[in-house]
């Protein structure tokens, strides 16, 4: 079975976004320029930091309508 192991895998990718997500909304913006261009890009960034945690939710949203039909088929 493996269960855990899916488990263990959502966990984790669930933490790295969350933590991406984090410093790229709020931590970036109060850091100086690093000379690291992929890091200065996220620190001037003011839409794509945005896109996903906006985009994440109508995800969300999406997929409980989705599953909300589902239940109604089955269960008529």
């Amino acid at each position: 079975d493996d269960t855990p192991l899916y488990g263990y895998a959502l966990l984790a990718t669930t933490s790295v976004m969350f933590f991406v997500s984090i410093y790229s909304l709020v931590v970036s913006k109060f850091m100086p320029h690093t000379g690291i261009r992929f890091l200065d890009m996220i620190k001037d960034d003011q839409y794509y930091c945005l896109l996903v945690p906006i985009t994440s939710l109508s995800f969300v949203v999406a997929v409980f309508w989705n599953w909300l039909g589902m239940k109604f088929f089955r269960h008529n």
